[in-house]
């Protein structure tokens, strides 16, 4: 399957990244980073998405406008973080990055670190509704998200990356070419955030975070 990062990226302009807006300057302190979740949803009505040589081949003016306000990356985050994340399908930005916040600059509020970071989904075919992306998950989807993690990697230049999807992790195989910090935590909602785990050194979870974090020096938010 031939794939064009940025003719898909005009095609589903819904699912551009959240860019903080001091990330600029974490980059200059050595503290940007990259944290990447594992997919969007589509309502359980929807169809679009199930077929992934039709998902990637077409484009969002097939989408109903719930399902383009479903796959709105930037949109979602910047609505729902005044307002604390209310809706419970998006605990991974209400949970994930406190847990950032903690390992890293500590601040009062939580959400302030949002604006050292750029967030994007690794997977750009949505999950059903409620569910992994494991369930439709296909070698083509691990090469196009490989392709774009690259594509992303390059042009943001983080610092650290932090993941919070271990399908997501699991799945990266251009991680093993990156010389910083890398940390592949379970989502936030699922229940391997909060237990420990063998195959995590015996650790929560939640605390795979700090992994992403190894050497930010955060005094200059002070």
């Amino acid at each position: 399957m031939q794939f064009d990062i940025n003719d898909f990226r005009s095609r589903y302009p819904e699912m551009k990244p959240y860019i903080g807006g001091e990330y600029a300057r974490a980059q200059k302190h050595k503290c940007s980073l990259l944290v990447i979740g594992e997919s969007h949803y589509l309502p359980e009505s929807s169809s679009i998405h199930k077929d992934c040589r039709a998902w990637y081949a077409s484009d969002h003016s097939r989408l109903t406008q719930e399902e383009r306000v479903w796959i709105s990356t930037c949109d979602i985050i910047t609505d729902e973080l005044p307002e604390d994340f209310p809706n419970h399908a998006h605990g991974i930005w209400k949970y994930g990055y406190r847990q950032i916040n903690h390992f890293g600059p500590c601040f009062k509020d939580y959400r302030e670190i949002f604006q050292y970071t750029v967030f994007y989904n690794f997977y750009l075919r949505p999950a059903d509704e409620g569910k992994s992306f494991k369930d439709l998950c296909t070698p083509e989807d691990n090469i196009i998200a490989n392709s774009y993690f690259m594509y992303m990697f390059e042009h943001y230049q983080p610092d650290g990356i932090i993941f919070l999807s271990r399908l997501a992790f699991d799945s990266c195989s251009e991680k093993e070419r990156l010389e910083i910090p890398i940390a592949g935590a379970p989502h936030p909602t699922c229940r391997w955030w909060n237990r420990k785990c063998g195959k995590y050194g015996n650790r929560f979870g939640r605390d795979l975070v700090q992994d992403g974090l190894v050497g930010m020096d955060w005094t200059w938010t002070r």
